[in-house]
């Protein structure tokens, strides 16, 4: 055989080599390629399937309620004046409370009534909070005593442990207290507060309504004896009360 026929025989088997190993080498790389494709895939797919925060679950619930809401006229009116949004005006009108209190109570009790259209709402000059039990027993043995119950007492005085158990013994757990702290230029203000906060909380059917902090730098809200409340203030007084009934039962 001629030398130039077997050179050329070789030539060819080492390009027939190379060309198989290139195509090895190509699949190699694609099959790497495919691996790591798949494994960025299925990492984004283990981040969006990823259990959400129980905070996200309660948003988005909230989100679905509120998008079923349709406003009655009246409850237009109220959003509007009190600033308040759908769910927040809806939770007002539909809850029926009992509220207690003092000579601010008497000076909210309009508000109070346009907001929470379902409420009985019971104020006195000077009532002190030694008072409640009392009438808490009175209403509850007569069938007057709603479920959900606002309290505005302690700017006459400040409230001892003692009559607050008093009250929640008779109120019991299936009951919820939305109690209103206090702004008012005594020195027993801190202590009212520091006590309505210590039971709010210690107690889960307890809850602050923080008209403290949601007054302050609003002294045009107040009347001149900066104790009770002008038009403006007893709007703001209800608005606050308002948000927080909705914070809790939502």
């Amino acid at each position: 055989m001629p030398k130039h026929a077997v050179k050329k025989r070789t030539v060819k088997k080492h390009t027939v080599q190379k060309s198989l190993l290139l195509s090895l080498g190509a699949i190699v790389v694609a099959g790497l390629l495919m691996f790591n494709i798949g494994k960025v895939s299925q990492g984004n797919n283990s981040h969006s399937s990823a259990p959400r925060s129980a905070k996200q679950i309660k948003k988005d619930k909230l989100a679905k309620k509120v998008a079923k809401i349709h406003l009655t006229k009246h409850e237009k009116k109220v959003a509007r004046n009190y600033k308040l949004n759908k769910l927040e005006t809806r939770t007002a009108s539909k809850t029926h409370i009992t509220a207690i209190g003092d000579s601010v109570m008497i000076d909210v009790k309009p508000d109070v009534k346009q907001v929470f259209r379902h409420s009985a709402v019971s104020g006195s000059v000077g009532r002190q909070f030694y008072s409640l039990p009392g009438i808490v027993r009175h209403l509850k043995a007569t069938g007057h005593l709603s479920k959900y119950i606002v309290v505005n007492l302690g700017i006459n005085g400040p409230p001892t442990q003692h009559d607050i158990n008093s009250v929640l013994k008779t109120v019991g757990k299936d009951r919820q207290i939305f109690w209103i702290n206090t702004r008012v230029p005594r020195h027993w203000q801190n202590t009212t507060n520091r006590m309505i906060s210590k039971n709010a909380k210690k107690h889960s059917n307890v809850h602050l309504v923080n008209w403290y902090k949601a007054s302050k730098g609003h002294k045009s809200w107040y009347a001149s004896d900066r104790v009770h409340l002008d038009l403006t203030g007893e709007k703001y007084y209800t608005r606050t009360l308002a948000k927080k009934v909705s914070d809790v039962l939502n």
